[in-house]
């Protein structure tokens, strides 16, 4: 890396969490460093001022909240780097280092290190991110990054326009640069703070839904046009649409559940006869609606199972019935949700507000 300098933005809202141990372990790696920060707490405002003594650190605080997309494109203003790594700061960089040059825009793998039943389920999320992103790899372009720690070339970020006033500015630049073709590439390791509790998680993954759909609705066309890639991504994150294919496939419909009053009255039939019928019946029934549960869930858990090994990120399998059961559905429900709502907003000319975020 010595023909070329590297720069970093570690970007917080008012609270410090890694800034330190990320600061001083990317100095020691060659970069300079630069602190976007809004809204410090007095805590995070005396270590900011502390570090930003050194020669390698700058800094872009602002007291009022600007928005995480303004406080990112202020600090690259700052970047005197070839290449800028983008981290937040409740995100711990474990090893990384860009050493090429073929790749425009490199993914950061993310993984949670939690022993509570909640975090480890949240875990296989950032499995599927990682599974998702060396899918997008292997054809050299990406519709998505995680924002939390990636790393671009800053003549690729300018090309692009820097980040947008998006509720997922990272959801959005991931995707341009899929559009623009910019090449990608998976590198490195991190480790990210989850949601505290299940509230923290659904006001996380409204935020998310909403700014995807957002992302989805604008690029819709020439999305649609990578199926290799979005198809992938739908059904490593939401596997109960599988299922729910497969309900909507499978023979389950009012005919058949009107058999079960019609036939009692065929007279004519032997009750031995008519017994057996209704039986199979119910025994068909019963096994459609077992099959379109089981069997996608089976396949799903060995596809899991064998990446995790060969992945060597290693997930909690056990949990893999909670996570397919109940943490993915509602995933998904949160996105039909917040597709719908974002739909109705832009029909009706209004502003989406989300508590805790500013765009």
């Amino acid at each position: 890396m010595e023909n070329f300098k590297k720069s970093a933005i570690i970007v917080s809202y008012k609270n410090k969490g890694y800034i330190e141990y990320n600061t001083r372990k990317l100095i020691e790696m060659g970069y300079e460093v630069v602190l976007a920060i809004d809204s410090p707490d007095e805590e995070c405002l005396k270590l900011v001022e502390r570090l930003s003594g050194e020669a390698s650190v700058k800094k872009s605080i602002s007291k009022d909240r600007r928005g995480k997309w303004k406080a990112l494109n202020d600090a690259i203003k700052l970047c005197e780097g070839d290449v800028v790594l983008f981290l937040d700061s409740d995100t711990k960089i474990i090893d990384f280092e860009f050493e090429d040059l073929d790749y425009d825009l490199v993914e950061i793998r993310k993984e949670i290190n939690s022993e509570s039943v909640f975090h480890r389920i949240v875990n296989i999320d950032y499995f599927n991110m990682y599974v998702t992103s060396k899918i997008a790899e292997k054809f050299g372009y990406c519709l998505s990054i995680n924002g939390s720690a990636f790393l671009i070339k800053k003549s690729a970020i300018e090309q692009l326009g820097g980040f947008r006033n998006r509720i997922n500015e990272d959801t959005d630049l991931g995707c341009r640069a899929g559009i623009k073709g910019l090449r990608y590439a998976v590198r490195g390791k991190a480790v990210t703070e989850p949601p505290a509790d299940i509230r923290e998680w659904l006001m996380q993954r409204e935020r998310w839904s909403i700014g995807g759909a957002q992302v989805l609705i604008e690029n819709l066309r020439r999305i649609l046009c990578k199926p290799k890639l979005w198809l992938p991504y739908t059904f490593t994150f939401y596997p109960a649409l599988i299922g729910l294919i497969l309900h909507f496939l499978i023979p389950n419909n009012l005919v058949l559940k009107l058999l079960y009053f019609i036939l009692p009255f065929l007279l004519i039939l032997p009750p031995k006869v008519l017994s057996l019928i209704l039986l199979l019946l119910f025994e068909f029934q019963t096994v459609s609606n077992i099959l379109s549960l089981l069997m996608p869930f089976v396949l799903w858990s060995v596809t899991m199972g064998v990446l995790s090994k060969i992945s060597k990120f290693k997930i909690d399998l056990v949990l893999l019935p909670a996570y397919y059961f109940i943490y993915a559905p509602l995933w998904l429900m949160l996105g039909i949700s917040a597709l719908a709502r974002l739909i109705h907003h832009r029909l009706t000319r209004r502003d989406i507000v989300l508590r805790d975020w500013k765009v």
